[in-house]
């Protein structure tokens, strides 16, 4: 199956996360640790992101970090074939350090963008390696380094928009404390809570609200519009199908109510759905589900049926594609 593309742009705020390969111990291999901080560091510097929080584990680290321009692809290739190398070299040995490839979430706004710091943060104490009273003794995070004098703290480190998030705090020793007491009050502490926690921020490819990825699919679907379709229709997949269904209810006046109430082959029906598959390549199954078709193995007739006729003259075909 072909990789899906990453989502890039200028201001883009991602959840990185990678493990070590075959799930074994990466980060705490002599000093690997302090060569992958300082290879972050480094890609940092050289492609002008800004570090908001970051946790190497035994054999996984997490990153949220934020790209002043579209280069998020182009950054973390060189940041994991360089700490790659350097790894090998010093344990003297060849192959894959890394699993695969990467994980990168788009994280929607700064309230998102907490939850995903604090999740980071907290990494080690859910692990029962510390508690949240000895976060700074916990040398391979961000943490502590906020703890540090900006002098010697790396200047990619950035931490104004999600202190202020969590109530008003500064960038400050003291706003740090604060945050500090501020972790020790939040479920995401609890052990329990890991597998959650994983699911809404590790997996996927959005933290957010619905709206704001539906807001976004959409954006990216038009202006992505001159790729080849097999591309395009690989970008999202059911994420895009189900943005551009609210968005067509919309265009022609009807309501998710309207899906299930008509028959299912009514005329404007079907039209949205042909709508939908041309700009997505859903499956008969999905359109049958969600736009209530009734049978996936009945959905094809409908769908070429209606393209027997001229679309582009259809008073609801010029609707959806004037909206």
């Amino acid at each position: 199956m072909p990789r899906q593309p990453r989502i890039e742009f200028a201001g883009a705020c991602y959840h990185v996360l990678n493990r070590g390969n075959y799930r074994q111990d990466l980060f705490t291999v002599g000093s690997a640790g302090q060569r992958f901080e300082t290879t972050l560091f480094e890609a940092c510097g050289r492609y002008g992101w800004r570090l908001h929080a970051y946790v190497l584990m035994s054999n996984h680290y997490h990153a949220a970090l934020e790209t002043a321009e579209p280069n998020l692809t182009t950054g973390m290739q060189w940041l994991q074939s360089t700490f790659a190398n350097r790894f090998n070299r010093a344990v003297r040995q060849r192959g894959h350090v890394f699993q695969g490839r990467y994980k990168s979430l788009l994280i929607e706004d700064s309230a998102a963008l907490l939850s995903v710091v604090n999740y980071i943060h907290l990494n080690p104490v859910r692990a029962g390696l510390v508690s949240v009273a000895h976060l700074p003794d916990y040398a391979l995070s961000s943490f502590p380094k906020f703890l540090w004098r900006r002098g010697r703290r790396p200047p990619c480190l950035t931490a104004t928009d999600w202190l202020w998030e969590a109530g008003g705090l500064k960038p400050t020793l003291a706003g740090m404390r604060c945050y500090q007491g501020y972790l020790a009050h939040r479920e995401e502490a609890d052990p329990a809570r890991r597998e959650e926690l994983y699911g809404r921020l590790c997996r996927g490819w959005y933290i957010g609200t619905r709206e704001g990825k539906r807001s976004l699919v959409l954006d990216k679907l038009a202006t992505r519009s001159s790729k080849p379709a097999s591309t395009q229709r690989r970008l999202y997949g059911e994420d895009a199908a189900e943005a551009l269904l609210h968005k067509g209810l919309g265009c022609l006046r009807r309501a998710k109510a309207d899906l299930q109430r008509d028959r299912k082959g009514a005329k404007w029906k079907v039209i949205l759905a042909c709508w939908i598959r041309q700009q997505t390549g859903i499956s008969n199954r999905w359109l049958a589900e969600h736009v209530h078709l009734g049978a996936a193995t009945g959905v094809s007739r409908l769908l070429q049926n209606e393209r027997r006729r001229p679309l582009q003259r259809d008073p609801l075909w010029r609707k959806l594609t004037k909206c």
